[in-house]
């Protein structure tokens, strides 16, 4: 995971005057916190994303895609009850994983709507490093399957 929290930490993007950092940290992702996470959730975050979280922090790349201790959380209804949410984007939708598999999901906030993105949370950096680190035009590209909430 170093390798590409090294690239996105030292990727800028052009602003008006000069260029700006893509990944701006809120707060840092010791391992204290992590832990009070997953205490909280009552489950143990994949490797992968705890390694990714304990080099970048909590934080935003790119102003589209947040991630906050307060966005981790557990679905609790629906097709795919025990997802546990990890980031949103500037739009309020949700990106989680699963964590019998650790697949990636994109949550629709603006439908009941859903959408496998990767089959990791490595696999899933690598997509949007691929993409230029651009969610917003990732997630547009999208389709979503309809959510099932009696599920």
């Amino acid at each position: 995971m170093r390798d590409i929290a090294d690239r996105l930490l030292e990727h800028r993007r052009a602003g008006w005057i000069g260029s700006r950092p893509l990944f701006k940290q809120y707060a840092q992702a010791s391992g204290p916190e992590l832990a009070e996470v997953e205490s909280r959730l009552g489950i143990s975050l994949p490797a992968s994303l705890v390694s990714w979280l304990a080099t970048v922090g909590f934080g935003d790349i790119d102003e589209d895609l947040s991630f906050r201790a307060e966005w981790f959380s557990v679905v609790e209804q629906g097709e795919l009850k025990s997802a546990v949410l990890f980031a949103q984007d500037t739009l309020g939708n949700f990106y989680g994983y699963l964590p019998v598999n650790e697949r990636i999901v994109f949550f629709s906030r603006s439908e009941p709507g859903y959408a496998f993105l990767a089959q990791n949370f490595r696999e899933f950096l690598e997509e949007l490093e691929r993409r230029d680190w651009r969610v917003m035009n990732w997630v547009e590209s999208i389709q979503l399957r309809p959510y099932r909430w009696a599920a």
